[in-house]
């Protein structure tokens, strides 16, 4: 069973990711409902076994991304173009992920998912929404499944699937485009930027009154 957090991350990355990728329809037909999407802004709450986790997500497209969570998560994901940032202020950490390595590299480079066949993509109508299934491994379940409006081609969530009982899922609460026109913000949400509060990072989303308590030496939360 893959951590929460972790598969939190891989939906993620995997949305405006996927968009590099093309072979055949299901994979054209992806790519075009995906654009016509972008730039987006959402809030999501995201299910896992017992647990829910609500949280707010920007997609610019160009592998540039961020997504913030409801207090009492403080947690930090961010995408430049380059590297993937994951920052935990309890601990003020920031690991770095680069985007051209391992399941990123596959994403970005169509030559090598064709040659070791790490994906395909089915895809499926419903009766109001469109589905594409993406199958990662074809020797188990791991896939990601999206769900679009079939009228408006509208993101409205998706779920990922580490096996075939262990599933996480996304539903999206509000939706709409992500507006550009503040070009000061624009400069910095797609980076983290130090904040001059004892919150650590600068936050853009929709959620207040946050509160960062800090691990010290001897493992204690200040």
């Amino acid at each position: 069973m893959i951590n929460r957090y972790t598969k939190s991350v891989l939906i993620f990355i995997l949305i405006f990711l996927i968009k590099k990728c093309f072979s055949n329809d299901a994979h054209t037909n992806l790519i075009s409902i995906l654009e016509s999407n972008y730039p987006i802004e959402f809030t999501f709450e995201q299910k896992y076994q017992d647990g829910r986790l609500n949280g707010w997500m920007v997609i610019m497209g160009s592998g540039k991304a961020r997504t913030e969570f409801e207090p009492p998560n403080n947690n930090l994901i961010v995408a430049d173009g380059n590297w993937v940032m994951f920052y935990d202020p309890e601990i003020d950490r920031t690991t770095y992920i680069p985007l051209d390595k391992g399941i990123f590299k596959a994403f970005l480079n169509p030559k090598e998912l064709a040659e070791d066949k790490v994906f395909q993509i089915k895809e499926n109508q419903g009766k109001d929404t469109i589905i594409f299934t993406i199958d990662f491994n074809l020797n188990n379940a791991q896939k990601i499944i999206i769900y679009f409006d079939k009228v408006s081609k509208s993101l409205l969530g998706w779920r990922l699937y580490e096996s075939l009982n262990d599933f996480i899922e996304v539903k999206i609460i509000n939706y709409k485009k992500f507006s550009t026109d503040n070009k000061t913000m624009l400069k910095k949400i797609f980076k983290l930027t130090e904040d001059k509060s004892n919150i650590g990072m600068e936050y853009f989303g929709p959620y207040n009154n946050r509160e960062v308590k800090r691990v010290t030496k001897g493992g204690r939360l200040n």
